[in-house]
């Protein structure tokens, strides 16, 4: 048996070597090269082919003429053009391989010649299909016009029937090709690959193509023949020259990206996933939509899946695979960087479907490390972005806490640097690029999108409006009944977009990997910072080990010089999840996200950008745990029980609170009430909450200056937007005025009628947002005034108090409290009732804490508003309305009188003291003086009102140079001759 093996082992390799010099060429018919088979192989070798002739289609009548000697009779005779000359070796090569298996693991010498047989029969299948595809060899063997004219693609008819390609054939092909023609097999078969989902849908039957691109990148040789083709990174040596819809049609996996639901100029390919889905939606009920979603989900999941497995395979070739697929993903992030900026050309960027989709294959990519409890993101270096083997371009980045020119300056030198920093870092920072870049950037454009909708539903209901109230011509009245069609229309379309983006981003198990990631984010974030950017010293550092009274006082370099899409990225998807999908923070630990907020909220020093840090607060505002109806048991924990929160939720919030006044944003003076709304709505809910009361009390009286800082803002936008809102009601109580008298409307001039409408939507608007904004102000003052009374009796303070106090109460209940009588004031959040008690409780709570009867004094020295009357009055309506119980109306008459007395005494002084030197007035206010003191520019003025003023400025008000409160210098010479003027001047009149 010895024997005989090495006999058929020597004649195999003869045949092998004669074979590849001449036999296949000579051959000109599927005869000869039957004979040429059995003509070099063995007994076995003849009846296994015998077998496999009689299997075959057609093949066992040219087995007979091979036998009885017949050479054939021309180029095509006993062709089948259904047993191509290709499909015939791979199915030999099948049937090997059945036979092999059902062989198993005998160990007989019988089987074990058949098995070397067989294994010799499957590399001469793989061997001569090799030249079969070889595109350099076409027409050196005969096959029909079909096939030569399918050439290597035939691999893929092969790969694509019923049966598949066979166990094994490819690795062989690929074995025996790699240095004889398998680039350019490759290059024909990928590039037939590259278009075969063009114009595909997410309901397309892209499942074949994609198991077939996945079993050609499982084998090492295609897989780095695919990095190497020319479309892998079309013009990659000049990638500027090309923009990123371009590089979506024009790479190999370009098209296998883009199928998605989501919205594109283009549209969403073939079949139709949009109009039998979501057209019609007023009139679809929300059960057949989320069908809809479920099935439209399901598909984009496979698709996303097979891209994934297709990406993980070729990574774990590793070596020059793993960078060309890295290098891929780089390309495409950088040819679409015009994604992440605030408006997109959506003629040179990629399709949303197209980064939208990478991005869901990289988060899969990142999965196995995204556990923060694994400990694997010890790996993930901050480091990475400030070395030159960076991946992602972050010239036009703005950065964490550093400026461009700090970040170039912070850049490691060569001695720090690295080339390989592990896939692990590189895929981490590629995975948040790609977000930024897909998933994020398709959630900003649902969220403008469904502004778009609510802007247009306005505006509908507004042309509506002046439809049925207004006599019209007949054609005018037609006009706008098509505007009316035509934008009702338009809404229709909105809807639809605002569907499909809802159906691609709400996806369950997308939210649950994207927050995971984001998770490991705000903890790696922390430990940065934690760390003082000694990252790498921190290895085995848990979370639990995080504490803010650690962090340093300055940003370390690792963490400024992050570019802050990571941060800003974070919160946006936060903020998606909280507003849209709320159910899914049940499922998700918040912790971590929890402590990040309130960690950076506050702090200047780490992230600069105020309106990112506002977006926090933004987030924990929709978490308020007993919110809209919506109860939420872990919430609730995270605020109540969660330490970080308990111990530094509310300065944070305080602190950002002042902090956005000095933004210096163009449209800061409007965005910062929004903010500070935002902030009050949770403060008000964390003042229920007894340990974040005492937190709040306790920052009150260890910080003074920033407190009183604080409470000076608070009144600011109180008295801002309630004055603006008193003027706004007169204004809304005529238009309805004049409206309700329908004929003498209608006789105004058109043109009229139209302006006034559109001012009186306006001012309806502004009205609106002035009520809501100013009522949570003035409702913090009224509840932290019970317990933190001692800020507002401050000198600098307590005279702008009492005169907000008077100028609003003159308003509720003095003489012209009816001209801010309007219909429907709910629509409006005008409730003067609740207001009108709030004032009266702030009164009360400071005059209970006023020892010194400092604040009975600025009421009565209030000469713009304040009138005993109306303090009067307003006590009586209070009873008669009930709105405080009688033991706080009796205190409000008691502070009314206190009051009253002290404003006959005052009178009494000025009466006694005259004319007034101009050197003893305050420059400012025009006021005596109490308390003079120097500025550095030389002028004299009262403390309390210069300290007043560097609550809002810190600059001298004369020189317009900085100034702070620790310049002021007393003076003594000045209060000297004040106090003396003054007891002159009693003295002169007796008393």
């Amino acid at each position: 048996a010895g024997t005989a093996r090495a006999g058929r082992a020597r004649e195999r390799r003869s045949w092998r070597a004669s074979a590849r010099r001449t036999p296949m060429v000579r051959a000109t018919t599927r005869d000869e090269r039957a004979r040429v088979y059995i003509e070099h192989t063995d007994a076995y070798g003849v009846v296994f082919y015998a077998n496999y002739f009689a299997f075959a289609s057609n093949a066992a009548e040219a087995l007979g003429r091979v036998a009885a000697g017949g050479g054939g009779g021309g180029a095509n005779a006993g062709f089948d053009e259904r047993a191509e000359p290709y499909a015939w070796t791979v199915e030999t090569y099948r049937r090997a391989t059945e036979e092999h298996r059902r062989l198993g693991t005998k160990s007989d010498g019988a089987s074990t010649a058949a098995r070397e047989e067989l294994q010799s029969c499957m590399e001469f299948c793989a061997s001569y299909g090799g030249l079969l595809l070889n595109p350099a060899l076409a027409g050196t063997f005969p096959q029909s016009e079909w096939a030569a004219g399918r050439g290597a693609c035939q691999l893929l008819d092969a790969m694509r029937t019923v049966g598949g390609i066979p166990h094994g054939y490819l690795e062989r092909l690929a074995t025996r090709c790699e240095d004889e023609g398998l680039d350019e097999i490759a290059e024909r078969v990928f590039d037939e690959l590259r278009v075969s989902t063009r114009g595909m849908s997410p309901l397309g039957e892209f499942d074949e193509h994609l198991k077939v691109m996945y079993q050609l990148c499982s084998v090492k040789a295609f897989a780095t023949a695919l990095v190497k083709h020319k479309r892998w990174v079309p013009m990659k040596s000049h990638l500027s020259a090309i923009n990123g819809r371009q590089f979506e049609t024009e790479s190999v996996l370009g098209w296998f990206f883009r199928p998605s639901v989501l919205p594109d100029i283009l549209g969403c390919g073939e079949p139709d996933c949009v109009g039998p889905y979501f057209s019609n939606v007023t009139k679809r009920l929300k059960r057949d939509v989320e069908a809809s979603y479920g099935m439209l989900r399901g598909c984009g999941n496979r698709l996303v899946e097979g891209l994934y497995q297709i990406l993980f395979v070729m990574l774990k070739h590793g070596g020059d695979v793993r960078q060309g697929v890295l290098n891929y993903l780089d390309a495409f992030m950088r040819v679409n960087a015009g994604r992440g900026k605030m408006r997109i050309h959506p003629q040179v960027v990629a399709s949303h479907g197209g980064a939208h989709n990478l991005s869901m294959v990289a988060l899969r990519l990142a999965m196995p490390f995204l556990d923060p409890q694994s400990g694997k993101y010890d790996k993930i270096s901050p480091a990475y972005v400030r070395s030159r083997a960076c991946r992602i371009n972050l010239t036009d980045e703005t950065r964490v806490a550093c400026t461009a020119d700090e970040a170039v300056a912070a850049k490691l030198s060569t001695s720090e640097d690295k080339e390989d920093w592990g896939f692990i870092c590189e895929c981490f920072y590629i995975t948040g690029r790609a977000l930024h870049l897909g998933y994020v950037k398709c959630i900003a454009e649902y969220a403008a999108c469904t502004r778009e909708i609510q802007d247009m539903r306005e505006a509908v209901r507004d042309l509506r409006g002046m439809l049925d109230q207004q006599l019209m011509s007949s054609p005018e009245r037609e006009r706008y009944e098509r505007k009316h069609e035509e934008m009702t229309a338009e809404i229709e379309r909105a809807l639809e977009r605002n569907l499909q983006f809802d159906c691609a981003l709400r996806d369950p198990r997308l939210i649950s990997e994207a927050m995971q990631y984001y998770r490991l984010v705000a903890v790696w974030l922390m430990r940065i910072v934690a760390t003082n950017g000694d990252y790498e010293a921190g290895n085995g550092f848990t979370f639990a080990q995080i504490t803010m009274d650690k962090f340093p006082q300055t940003c370390p370099v690792a963490f400024g010089c992050l570019p802050e899409y990571v941060i800003e990225d974070l919160v946006e998807f936060i903020l998606y999840i909280s507003r849209y999908a709320p159910d899914a923070l049940d499922h998700e630990p918040l912790d971590e996200i929890m402590n990040f907020f309130i960690t950076f909220m506050g702090n200047t020093a780490f992230v600069k950008n105020p309106y990112l840090r506002c977006k926090f607060v933004e987030v924990l505002r929709h978490w308020i745990p007993f919110e809209d109806g919506y109860q939420s048991q872990k919430l609730m924990t995270l605020f109540e029980v969660n330490p970080v929160s308990l111990k530094n939720l509310i300065p944070s919030l305080l602190y950002l609170y002042v902090d956005i006044e000095f933004s210096g944003g163009a449209n800061q003076f409007y965005e910062k009430f929004n903010v500070r709304y935002q902030i009050g709505e949770l403060c008000e809910y964390l003042w229920s909450v007894q340990s974040h009361r005492n937190a709040w009390i306790k920052l009150a009286s260890e910080d003074p200056e920033f407190y009183t800082r604080f409470l000076n803002m608070l009144i600011n936008d109180a008295i801002y937007l309630l004055d603006e809102a008193m003027k706004k009601l007169p204004e809304v109580r005529q238009t309805e005025t004049d409206m309700q008298d329908q004929a003498a409307w209608e006789a105004r001039p058109q043109q009229e009628r139209e302006e006034r409408e559109s001012e009186f939507r306006q001012t309806r608007r502004h009205l609106r947002s002035n009520l809501t904004l100013a009522m949570v102000h003035v409702r913090m003052m009224a509840y932290t005034s019970c317990d933190i009374a001692h800020p507002f009796l401050r000198p600098e303070m307590v005279e702008r108090v009492a005169a907000m106090l008077n100028y609003f109460l003159l308003f509720l209940a003095g003489p012209e409290r009816r001209k801010l009588k309007i219909k429907n004031p709910e629509k409006y959040g005008w409730e003067p009732k609740e207001l009108l008690g709030m004032i009266t409780d702030i009164y009360v709570q400071i005059y209970a804490a006023d020892k010194d009867k400092a604040f009975i004094a600025a009421i009565a020295a209030d000469g713009r508003s304040y009138r005993d009357e109306v303090m009067l009055e307003a006590a009586a309506i209070a009873r008669g309305l009930q709105l405080r119980s009688e033991r706080r109306v009796a205190a409000f008459e008691k502070l009314a009188a206190d009051a009253r007395t002290r404003a006959s005494e005052d009178e009494e002084e000025e009466t006694d003291l005259g004319d007034i030197p101009d050197e003893f007035l305050d420059p400012i206010y025009c006021t005596l003086m109490r308390d003079p003191v120097k500025l550095p520019s030389g002028h004299s003025c009262d403390r309390s009102i210069i300290t007043r003023h560097l609550l809002s400025d810190e600059t001298d008000p004369f020189s317009r140079q900085p100034l702070t409160a620790d310049q002021l210098v007393p003076d003594d010479d000045l209060r000297e001759k004040i106090a003396a003027f003054i007891a002159d001047r009693k003295s002169a009149s007796g008393r």
